[in-house]
């Protein structure tokens, strides 16, 4: 089988997806091979995640690694989001096939990027 069981159902039945308004954090990657590409929108409450939306364009496993992605965000703080590998993306859907191993680098690029930017703007509204 190419693509696991857990790959599939979140191909299929994607978590948090769609846009959020007013987020505190925003972040996207791309991957250059094939333009698929990974935004994720981010509420912060206390420093840590409360709520994660995504809108990914490409490849099923792309979808599947940012449904993923949002799951394993859950409950974390920020500063721990901004260390999110892929490989612990890859693990969460039982693995990808090397020529889509770049999905699970995507997501967790873009994770990362959004916790930076939330961050960046907690960081800014303390100095103010």
């Amino acid at each position: 089988m190419r693509y696991s069981a857990t790959l599939v159902e979140h191909f299929l039945n994607p978590r948090n997806a769609g846009l959020m308004r007013n987020a505190d954090g925003t972040g996207s990657e791309e991957y250059d091979g094939c333009g698929d590409l990974t935004r994720f929108y981010l509420r912060v409450h206390g420093g840590c995640l409360a709520e994660a939306r995504f809108q990914a364009y490409g490849c099923g496993p792309t979808i599947a690694a940012a449904s993923v992605a949002t799951e394993l965000a859950a409950g974390r703080t920020v500063e721990e989001l901004t260390l999110l590998k892929a490989q612990e993306i890859e693990d969460a859907l039982d693995g990808l096939p090397d020529d889509r191993k770049h999905a699970a680098e995507v997501a967790a690029g873009a994770m990362r990027a959004a916790a930076l930017d939330a961050l960046g703007r907690l960081r800014g509204e303390r100095a103010e």
